[in-house]
C-alpha cells in the first residue's frame, strides 16, 4: 500500500470520526441546554416562592400586630364589663333589701294598678258610704307603699340602664373578640402557608442543584468532546496537507520528465538540422513546442 493510499484512508477513517464527534457534540448541547433550562425553570419557582413568602410574611406580621394592638383594648373593655356586672348585681341586692325593709309584698307597677283599679271603682260603682270609706283608706294605703317604693322604682331604672350599658359593653367585647379571633385565624394561616412554600422552596432548590450539576457535567463532557474534535480536524488538515504536497510532487515529476524528454528531442532535431537531415512531423512538432517554429 503506497503512502497515498494510506493517507487516503486516514482522511476517510478521520472523515468519520468527525461526523461522529460533530453528531455527538450536537446531542450534548441539545442535552445540556434542556439540563439548564430545567434549572432555569427551577431558579424562576425559587424567586417566586420568596417573593410570596415575602408578602405572606408582610401581611402575617400585620394581622399579628394588629392582634397584638386589639388585646390591651378587649381586656380593658372586660374590665368594665367586670366591674358593670359588680355595680349590676350591687343595685340588684340594693333593690332586694329596700324592697325587704319596706315589706313590699307587690312591685310598684303593681301597686299603682291596685291604686288604679279602686279609683276607678269608687268613680263607677254605686257603694255605700262605709264601703267608700274601707275603699279610699285601702287606696291611701297603697299610695303610702307607692310612695314608699319609688326608691325601689329608682333602682328599678339603674338597674334597667347598667343592664343596657352592660348589655351594650359585652356586644363590643364580643365582637373585638371575635375579631381578634379571625385575624389571629388568617395569621396563622398564612403561617401555614408560608411553612408550606418554604417546603417547596426546598425541593425546587433540590431540582435546581440536580438540574445545574446535570448541566455542568453535560458541558464539561462538551468541551471534552469539542477538544476531540478540533483534534481530529487538526488530523484532518494535516492528512489533506500531506495528500496535497503528494499531488503536488507528483505533478512537478511529470512535469519535469516531459520538459526532459521534450529536451532531448529537441536536441534530436537540432542534430538532424545540422546534419541537414529531413524532418519529421514529430520534429516539427517539437519544434513548435519550444516556440522555434
Amino acid at each position: 500500500m503506497s503512502s497515498q493510499q494510506e493517507l487516503v484512508e486516514q482522511l476517510n477513517n478521520l472523515r468519520i470520526e468527525v461526523s461522529k464527534l460533530k453528531n455527538s457534540l450536537n446531542e450534548l448541547d441539545r442535552e445540556k441546554e434542556s439540563w439548564f433550562k430545567k434549572k432555569e425553570e427551577s431558579s424562576s419557582k425559587i424567586r417566586a416562592y420568596i417573593q410570596k413568602i415575602k408578602e405572606n410574611k408582610a401581611k402575617r406580621d400585620g394581622l399579628t400586630q394588629e392582634v397584638k394592638d386589639l388585646k390591651p383594648k378587649r381586656d380593658s373593655i372586660n374590665k368594665e364589663i367586670a366591674e358593670k356586672s359588680k355595680q349590676f348585681d350591687d343595685l340588684k341586692k340594693q333593690k332586694s333589701e329596700l324592697i325587704s325593709s319596706l315589706h313590699i309584698k307587690d312591685s310598684p307597677s303593681r301597686i299603682k294598678q291596685q291604686i288604679e283599679k279602686l279609683e276607678f271603682r269608687i268613680e263607677t260603682e254605686t257603694v255605700s258610704f262605709e264601703k267608700e270609706k274601707d275603699l279610699m283608706k285601702k287606696i291611701k294605703e297603697l299610695k303610702k307603699q307607692y310612695n314608699e317604693s319609688s326608691g325601689v322604682m329608682e333602682l328599678s331604672k339603674k338597674i334597667s340602664a347598667a343592664f343596657d350599658e352592660f348589655r351594650s359593653m359585652r356586644k363590643g367585647a364580643n365582637e373585638l373578640h371575635k375579631s381578634i379571633q379571625e385575624k389571629a385565624k388568617q395569621s396563622q394561616v398564612l403561617h401555614e402557608e408560608i411553612l408550606k412554600i418554604s417546603a417547596e422552596i426546598d425541593k425546587a432548590k433540590v431540582e435546581e442543584e440536580s438540574s445545574f450539576r446535570k448541566f455542568s457535567e453535560l458541558k464539561s463532557r462538551f468541551s471534552e468532546v469539542n477538544i476531540q474534535l478540533k483534534e481530529k480536524l487538526k488530523e484532518m488538515n494535516s492528512v489533506r496537507s500531506g495528500l496535497d504536497k503528494i499531488h503536488f510532487d507528483k505533478k512537478e515529476k511529470k512535469r519535469q520528465e516531459t520538459e526532459s524528454f521534450l529536451k532531448s528531442k529537441e536536441d534530436a532535431v537540432n542534430e538532424k538540422i545540422k546534419k541537414r537531415q529531413k524532418l519529421t512531423t514529430e520534429d516539427l512538432l517539437v519544434f513548435q513546442k519550444f516556440g522555434k517554429y
